[in-house]
Parts: structure tokens; C-alpha cells; sequence
């Protein structure tokens, strides 16, 4: 399976979703929960914040000089679950979020498998999140076998 839809599929099952797209952040109807951001400082720094789109930056909560850290508070932060984040499409790269996400779908797969496999899935109603194929690729993948669950 891609990393993309594994991806997708991991967001899915935590409820929880990334946009690159500013106008969600910062419309006046926007329902993104925090937005990561690169600002400057005025001597040309480089500096990052973590904060809901309109709040003021608190430089003891929300301000980062180093970006070493901000992809586990990102992923951490979207595998809490429902959750909606702004990340510009470059610092979603940069930051290796996509890497780091695909790594941690192997903590989640057999949990998404089992309840694939109940028919229950979290998640918006009538929302499918994996299909049959998609299932049966995952148990092979990860050499699912439970005797109480399985199915033919």
C-alpha cells in the first residue's frame, strides 16, 4: 500500500487532518485547530510558532527557534486526534512529517485491521476508510492472523 493512503487512512482513523491550504487557517469561518508557521524575526532570523491561527504568539508556549522538534509535536498532536492543522506544503516536506506519519501507521495497523474487520471504523458516518482489497493488503502486509476475528 502507498504511503499516501496509509497516510490518509491513519488520519482517517484518529480523526484527525493536515491542510496546506492558508485559506482554511485564516478565513473567518476556519476550523483548523493550530497552524504551524516560519516567521522572521527583525535582525532576519528564522523562527517558528505552533498556536491557533488567531491567537497572539506567546513566546514561552508557542514560539520555536530550532525546527528539530516540531515534527513530533506535529504528529503527536494529529495522532491525538481530532484535530485539523495548517502546514505550508514546503514545511510539510522539510519537516519530514509525511516520513515520520508512515513510520507511526505500524503502531495503529492492527487496530485498523481489527476493527476493519468488526466493520466499525471511526470516523464521519458512512465514511469509508479502507475497502475489502485495502484490508486484505494490510493483513498480509503486517502477517495479521487472529483466530477470533479473522475472516475468510
Amino acid at each position: 500500500m502507498e504511503a499516501e493512503r496509509k497516510i490518509e487512512i491513519l488520519l482517517k482513523f484518529v480523526d484527525a487532518e493536515i491542510t496546506h491550504n492558508a485559506n482554511d487557517a485564516y478565513s473567518n469561518i476556519s476550523d483548523v485547530d493550530y497552524a504551524l508557521e516560519e516567521e522572521s524575526t527583525v535582525d532576519g532570523y528564522g523562527v517558528y510558532t505552533f498556536k491557533h491561527p488567531n491567537d497572539e504568539v506567546c513566546i514561552s508556549e508557542n514560539l520555536y527557534y530550532y525546527d528539530n522538534d516540531l515534527t513530533e509535536l506535529i504528529v503527536e498532536t494529529l495522532l491525538d486526534g481530532d484535530i485539523k492543522i495548517y502546514v505550508d506544503e514546503y514545511m510539510y516536506e522539510d519537516l519530514y512529517i509525511k516520513d515520520e506519519l508512515e513510520i507511526r501507521f505500524d503502531e495503529f495497523a492492527e487496530d485498523i485491521i481489527e476493527q476493519a474487520i468488526q466493520g466499525f471504523l471511526p470516523g464521519v458516518m458512512d465514511d469509508i476508510i479502507i475497502d475489502e482489497q485495502e484490508l486484505k493488503e494490510l493483513k498480509e502486509e503486517y502477517e495479521y492472523e487472529n483466530e477470533d476475528t479473522e475472516t475468510a
